[in-house]
C-alpha cells in the first residue's frame, strides 16, 4: 500500500487521538480551574486505539515510508503509552527511555543512509591503508611530511610506567577530544546544508586520514602503540562520526528530492526527525571523549587493552542490533 493511501484510511484515527490527548485531564483540577473540554473519545477505547496506533507505526516502519510519517507516529505512541501506563513524561525519563532503546530504533530506521555514510568513512580508510603498505609516498597526497613526522613522533612513545601523561593532562586532552569530535562530527552533520556534498567530503576525507595515520604507524613499527591506543574509544568516536554524517546525507536528500513540500519545509522536517539521533551521537562522543582521555593513554599490557577494547567497540555494535526492538510497540 502506497503511504498517500495508508495516511488517507487512518489520518482521522491519528487526529483523533491526538486529540484525545490534547483534551483528556492529566490531573485533578482545582475547583476554580475551567472545566476542560470533552474528550474526543471515552477513556474506555484508549487501550484499544492504542493498539492500532502501535500497529500503524509498525508498518510504517516496515514499509519504509518517510520519516516524518514514522517520526509522527511514534510521538503518538511515546504519549499513548505515558497515558496508558502511568509513565512520567517528564524530560529526565524520557531521556532515559529514548536512550534504553529509542536510539538504537531510530539508527536502525535510517540504517540505509548509515550504510551510505560506512562506506564513504570506511571505504577510503581501507583503501588508504592497502596503498600506502605498497607505496608510502601517497600519504602526502593526504597530509603534509610534517605532519607524517608529527604522528610517528606522537606514537613514538618509551617507558616503563602504566600513565603516559600527568592527570591534569588528561582533564586538558578531554576537552580537546571533546572539541574536536564535535567539530568532526558538525561538519559531517552541517554539511548536509550543501546537497550532501560537505558531508560526503567530510566523510571521505576523515577515512583517508585515518587510512593514511594507521598505514604509516604499521610501516613505522608503531601499530602495537596505535593500536592500543585507539581501539578503546574507536567504536564510540567512529560510530558517532559515522552518524553524523549519515544524518547530513539525509538532510542533502531533503534539499535535493524535497517532493511536494518545499526545499525549506522538507529540510525543517527533516531536522526535526533527526534530533534524538543528533543528541545520542553526541552522548557518545562524550563517552569517546571520556576514553581516550582517561584509559586510552594507559601503558598496560597489550593484550589485555586489545580484549578491553574490543569489549568497548562492540558495545555499541550490540547496542544498535539489539536494543529497542520492541520500542513504541
Amino acid at each position: 500500500m502506497k503511504q498517500e493511501l495508508f495516511e488517507q484510511l487512518h489520518n482521522a484515527e491519528w487526529k483523533l487521538f491526538e486529540t484525545w490527548l490534547a483534551t483528556s485531564p492529566t490531573r485533578k483540577k482545582r475547583k476554580k480551574d475551567a472545566p476542560p473540554p470533552p474528550p474526543s473519545f471515552p477513556a474506555a477505547e484508549l487501550p484499544h486505539r492504542y493498539r492500532m496506533l502501535c500497529q500503524h507505526l509498525a508498518l510504517a516502519r516496515d514499509r519504509d515510508y518517510s520519516l516524518a510519517l514514522v517520526a509522527y507516529l511514534h510521538r503518538l505512541v511515546q504519549a499513548g503509552h505515558d497515558r496508558l501506563y502511568g509513565v512520567p513524561a517528564g524530560f529526565a525519563m524520557r531521556a532515559l527511555r529514548y536512550a534504553a532503546g529509542g536510539f538504537a530504533a531510530d539508527v536502525r530506521a535510517n540504517r540505509w543512509w548509515v550504510l551510505a555514510a560506512t562506506l564513504l568513512l570506511f571505504g577510503p580508510a581501507l583503501l588508504m591503508m592497502v596503498a600506502i603498505r605498497y607505496q608510502p609516498d601517497l600519504a602526502y597526497l593526504v597530509v603534509s611530511p610534517e605532519q607524517v613526522a608529527h604522528f610517528e613522533a606522537m606514537y613514538n612513545h618509551t617507558g616503563d610506567t602504566i600513565v603516559a601523561r600527568e592527570a591534569s593532562t588528561d582533564v586538558a586532552m578531554f576537552g580537546f577530544y571533546i572539541f574536536n569530535n564535535v567539530s568532526i562530527s558538525f561538519r559531517c552533520f552541517a554539511g548536509g546544508i550543501t546537497a550532501g556534498l560537505m558531508s560526503a567530503f567530510a566523510l571521505i576525507f576523515n577515512g583517508l586520514l585515518f587510512g593514511v595515520v594507521e598505514s604509516r604507524l604499521a610501516l613505522a613499527g608503531l601499530g602495537h602503540n596505535f593500536y592500543s591506543f585507539v581501539i578503546g574509544h574507536a567504536g564510540f568516536e567512529l560510530g558517532a562520526i559515522t552518524l553524523s554524517g549519515a544524518a547530513g546525507l539525509r538532510l542533502g536528500m531533503a534539499v535535493v528530492v524535497p517532493g511536494r513540500r518545499t526545499r525549506r519545509e522538507a529540510l525543517r522536517e527533516t531536522a526535526s526527525s533527526l534530533i534524538g539521533m543528533v543528541c545520542g551521537l553526541a552522548a557518545m562522543l562524550v563517552i569517546a571523549a571520556l576514553i581516550e582521555a582517561f584509559w586510552s593513554p594507559l601503558r598496560l599490557d597489550y593484550t589485555l587493552k586489545l580484549i578491553v577494547g574490543s569489549i568497548l567497540c562492540l558495545m555499541p555494535i550490540a547496542y544498535f542490533i539489539f536494543a529497542g526492538r520492541d520500542h513504541g510497540a
